[in-house]
């Protein structure tokens, strides 16, 4: 009698784990989830570019020469006009000196050829001379004076080169950069200087091609240095390039700072972000929770698939457009379960 007991113990005792295993095997699988609840939202592009000045134009010579003077440092301001270059004018004041000369003789032609046509008219008006020899004496009146106007346009052409000699501040601004000093033999039309106009600076954004469609002139914009990143600094668009660069599939956007940053300096690094749209409260989903346009929403301890339509991901999460409510309950990640399936929540 005891030994048959001892074989009901036994076998009711693996009936009891196999009961145990075949509900631990069917039990409804353990999900967690994440309640839906709205968020603002700040529709934004990031991108980064360089800081550059209102206006910057690279100066060169129109004469070839010596460079004898660079008596403005890179990086110095400038007044309007100020001397920022000079060729050696040696050779330019000779003949400026020689012009002169020419045009000193030439004067006193014209004026011994007036006399003279002055003092042939009256000898031919008492019948004196004749008609010939007035006339030869206004030939030469003439040519004097055309000798004298031609000199004068040589000495004004010699004035102007010389003055060419000298490269000057086109306005107030720095002279950011030189590319020849003393003793070097600058080209003519070879780039020497770089300068950049006086007024607040500019920056420049290379930003995706596929952001076109969310820009417009006027939105308004943060903007950090690198080299000053506890100071932001305001700013609003202020033009969009007409065209996309095709090597690079980027679009050049300009911003232009609606706040003093005497910091900036021409070629700083910045990082930028663009507000293309107003904040607003939307569902925000975590995109592991997306399979195939469709996430498992709980409806009384059961999984229904629901198709949701998204915008693009903000922060690494998709704004929902359509398909959920607030409060609703969605499994994250997206189980691999059929629709209808009966699942547990996590606590």
């Amino acid at each position: 009698m005891g030994r048959w007991r001892v074989k009901w113990l036994l076998w009711a005792g693996l009936a009891a784990l196999l009961l145990a295993a075949i509900w631990w095997w069917l039990r409804p699988p353990l999900v967690s989830v994440l309640r839906m609840q709205p968020s603002t939202v700040q529709y934004s592009v990031v991108a980064t570019g360089r800081v550059a000045a209102q206006q910057e134009s690279t100066l060169s010579s129109t004469l070839t020469g010596r460079v004898i003077a660079t008596p403005v440092a890179e990086g110095a301001s400038v007044r309007a006009g100020q001397l920022l270059l000079r060729l050696e004018p040696e050779e330019l004041q000779a003949l400026q000196a020689q012009a002169a000369a020419q045009l000193a003789a030439a004067n006193a032609s014209l004026q011994e050829a007036q006399r003279q046509w002055q003092r042939q008219q009256q000898l031919f008006a008492q019948g004196f001379v004749s008609q010939a020899a007035l006339d030869s004496a206004r030939l030469s009146r003439d040519a004097a004076s055309q000798s004298v106007a031609q000199l004068q346009a040589l000495q004004q052409q010699y004035r102007a080169r010389l003055a060419q000699s000298e490269l000057r501040a086109p306005a107030d601004g720095v002279l950011l950069r030189r590319e020849v000093e003393a003793g070097d033999v600058l080209t003519a039309g070879k780039a020497a200087l770089l300068f950049a106009s006086a007024g607040p600076p500019r920056v420049l954004l290379d930003l995706d091609e596929r952001d076109a469609g969310r820009l417009a002139v006027g939105q308004p914009a943060a903007v950090l240095a690198d080299a000053f990143a506890r100071q932001p600094l305001a700013a609003r668009v202020s033009r969009v390039a007409a065209q996309v660069e095709q090597s690079s599939g980027t679009l050049e956007v300009e911003l232009q700072l609606t706040q003093p940053a005497t910091f900036l300096k021409s070629g700083m690094t910045v990082s930028a972000e663009i507000r293309t749209g107003q904040a607003r409260q939307v569902l925000l989903l975590p995109v592991t929770a997306l399979r195939d346009g469709r996430v498992a929403v709980m409806q009384q301890q059961r999984l229904a698939w629901r198709m949701v339509h998204t915008a693009p991901a903000v922060a690494g999460r998709l704004p929902v457009e359509s398909g959920l409510q607030p409060g609703e309950l969605v499994v994250v990640p997206a189980p691999l379960l059929d629709d209808g399936q009966r699942v547990r929540v996590q606590p």
